[in-house]
């Protein structure tokens, strides 16, 4: 009511009104006013529409927006509406004197909006139509304590049907962003149940569900449940505050950091009590949370991240360079939107306007889940396959041959097991050195499985000895399979990195199987040892079936 002379001035100031075209942006020729008190007013033109703050420094109270639009004749019958991305705190918006819209409560029962946008629809029998007829809008916002008013993008006005998808399309958006992370929380989360000494993913799945609460807090959905405004915000800050926490947590736990005792609970107590002390404080005080928690992230949080990554990539830990460049970008991430909040910089990226942070931690979530395959394939291939020479291991290799087994048995099919020794394999290793022995062992493997078909097994079975089972047709097939094998190990001397040339003797022990044999893969294997020991003393360097 302080300044309801300006709904029926025409100007303070010669303003050129927007033109009629759709979307209509009102980025210019505002005027914004506050009280200077004993119920006098300073007027400033806004080149660019911006803050309250920028134009009266520190202002806190009531201020007006107003500024003049025209419409073509042409949109006479045309449903049309306001659209504001972000103002701060509670608003009251008029359309040529009449109040068409309201977002929050003004004093003495105040209640935030400032996070979320507004659209509101502009009446027909309101607006004024032609090249001599303006319109006058009047945006009256209740400025409280931090920077109020407009940021972000200027307010538009377009048809209400392309408002109303727009509205739709920013709240899909964070509809899937909260999605997203539900899913990543879950996926950390069962990780975790299934390791519980995997803390870095307790802690990255409760940051992503604190994220999911936090970016809820922003939505429109969230505004129309009816929870009290004010108490919407206090979740919003208390939640800025446990993001930050358990960010901290991830971040020493992931990159197994022992932080100094003191350090570490002095950091869990202040963020804790910063992550509770937004639900008790006066609403009035309760961005001194917000100034506590840059401070101590730009301070302390940000250069112990730096020094974490340093050290991680210095000591060449696994996944370091990758993890240090994905958290590096989130977290300039949240800076640029910590300077687009406080505008220090104007908005980079429109309608992502703080989103930024959670698109880059849904990055980081699909470089953890890389990771994790990664690490799990290592895992599966260290206790399947043998590192040096790529053959499966003991154990692996009896699993897969009693499901060879049964597929042969089947298919009525013929089967045979052969154990590979080298002989004399010691005094080589004693001659030359480990390197050559493992040169020869590559070697030998490699041949061997030139002379096998993709469902054959090949394993290595204790240090010199490999173990193969092939399908074939009859036993004769077997005695041939197992010849070609010998010879295409032992025909050509093998060249170690050194140059040397070593021709190297094996000898070979099988057993073949038919449908109507009922042993096991143990009581197989056990069968072609025999016969190897008995075929080494017999003649060495000979296939024995």
């Amino acid at each position: 009511m302080l300044f309801i002379s300006i709904f029926y001035t025409d100007s303070l100031y010669a303003e050129a009104p927007a033109k009629s075209q759709l979307p209509l942006t009102l980025n210019n020729n505002w005027t914004l006013c506050v009280n200077i008190g004993q119920r006098k007013i300073n007027c400033q033109q806004q080149p660019t529409l911006a803050a309250i703050e920028k134009t009266f420094d520190g202002y806190d109270g009531e201020a007006i927006y107003h500024t003049r639009f025209q419409l073509d004749e042409g949109l006479v019958n045309i449903a049309l509406s306001l659209y504001i991305s972000h103002l701060r705190d509670a608003d009251k918006v008029f359309l040529n004197g009449q109040q068409i819209g309201q977002s929050g409560q003004f004093p003495p029962n105040f209640q935030k909006a400032t996070l979320y946008s507004r659209s509101y629809s502009l009446p027909n029998n309101l607006l004024r139509y032609g090249a001599e007829q303006d319109n006058k809008i009047v945006v009256r916002v209740f400025n409280h304590v931090r920077q109020g008013g407009f940021s972000g993008q200027a307010p538009t006005i377009d048809t209400t049907e392309k408002i109303k998808a727009q509205e739709l399309e920013a709240e899909s958006l964070l509809m899937l962003f909260i999605g997203i992370m539900v899913i990543i929380a879950t996926v950390q989360l069962f990780y975790f149940a299934a390791q519980t000494d995997s803390k870095d993913h307790l802690y990255f799945g409760l940051f992503c569900i604190a994220e999911a609460l936090y970016i809820l807090t922003y939505s429109q959905f969230i505004q129309t449940t009816g929870v009290e405004l004010n108490t919407i915000f206090r979740f919003n800050i208390a939640l800025f505050g446990i993001l930050t926490l358990l960010f901290f947590l991830f971040m020493t736990c992931f990159f197994k950091y022992r932080v100094h005792r003191w350090f570490y609970w002095s950091l869990i107590s202040l963020l804790t009590v910063f992550s509770i002390i937004p639900f008790v404080l006066p609403i009035d005080h309760i961005y001194s949370v917000v100034y506590l928690l840059q401070t101590l992230s730009a301070f302390v949080l940000a250069p112990f991240y730096s020094y974490l990554f340093y050290r991680a990539i210095k000591e060449n830990l696994a996944y370091a360079k990758l993890m240090a460049w994905t958290l590096g970008l989130f977290i300039f991430a949240v800076i640029i939107d910590f300077l687009v909040d406080l505008q220090v910089i104007p908005p980079v990226m429109g309608k992502f306007q703080g989103l930024l942070s959670p698109l880059f931690l849904i990055g980081i979530f699909i470089v953890l889940t890389l990771i994790l395959i990664h690490k799990h394939w290592h895992y599966y291939q260290d206790a399947t396959y043998d590192f040096l020479t790529n053959s499966l291991r003991r154990s692996a290799f009896t699993e897969r041959l009693n499901e060879e087994l049964q597929r042969i048995h089947r298919n009525n099919g013929t089967l045979v097991l052969a154990l590979l020794d080298l002989d004399n394999f010691k005094q080589i290793n004693d001659k030359y050195n480990h390197i050559v022995g493992d040169t020869i062992l590559r070697t030998v493997a490699k041949r061997a499985h030139r002379e096998l078909r993709e469902f054959d097994l090949l394993g290595r079975y204790g240090g010199d000895e490999f173990i193969l089972a092939a399908q074939v047709s009859d036993h004769h097939d077997a005695l041939q399979f197992l010849k070609r094998v010998h010879t295409s190990i032992t025909e050509t001397p093998i060249t170690t990195n050194d140059k040397k040339s070593l021709q190297i003797s094996v000898t070979i022990g099988g057993v073949s199987t038919t449908t109507g044999d009922t042993k096991s893969a143990e009581e197989l294997i056990e069968e072609a040892d025999e016969i190897l020991i008995k075929g080494k003393v017999k003649q060495k360097g000979r296939v024995h079936i």
